[in-house]
């Protein structure tokens, strides 16, 4: 009796250690799989939302995310959009660019970016448009945010 308690007492350990190496090499696919099948999304306060527009200027081109005012159980009165630049063979030293959020045919807001320095500012043309949240270089691009209230009109 006690060498079957034995066997199978080993089978177990060995069932469940080749279960714990199956889970650890299979994360990433049992995780992109679970999640696919659930429907979970990456938060657009994290990804920056979906992408409405992008405008390819030769060398570089500036992608615009739509307005986020996502909030957990309902909208926020404040939000951001993000724009990013993303070089195509290389950025000029100074890049100026007005974006129109409200889709009015306005410029919002106008954006210039020193490349070298790693500056923005920010120069707002409408009340909705608050301030320069953040600029950050990513991989070899740039991103922005820029932080906006709801409803200002």
């Amino acid at each position: 009796m006690k060498q079957v308690l034995k066997i199978a007492g080993y089978t177990w350990a060995g069932a469940c250690l080749a279960v714990v190496l199956a889970m650890f090499i299979g994360n990433d696919f049992f995780g992109r799989t679970f999640a696919s099948t659930t429907g979970i999304t990456v938060s657009p306060r994290f990804s920056g939302g979906e992408i409405v527009r992008s405008v390819d200027h030769g060398a570089y081109k500036t992608v615009i995310h739509r307005p986020v005012f996502d909030g957990l159980l309902g909208e926020r009165q404040e939000g951001f959009i993000q724009v990013e630049w993303q070089p195509v063979t290389a950025f000029p030293p100074v890049i100026e660019e007005g974006i129109d959020v409200t889709a009015d045919g306005k410029e919002d807001f106008t954006l210039r970016l020193d490349t070298v320095a790693g500056t923005g500012v920010l120069t707002p043309r409408h009340l909705s448009v608050i301030a320069l949240e953040m600029l950050v270089r990513v991989n070899q691009g740039w991103l922005a945010r820029v932080q906006l209230r709801k409803g200002a009109s």
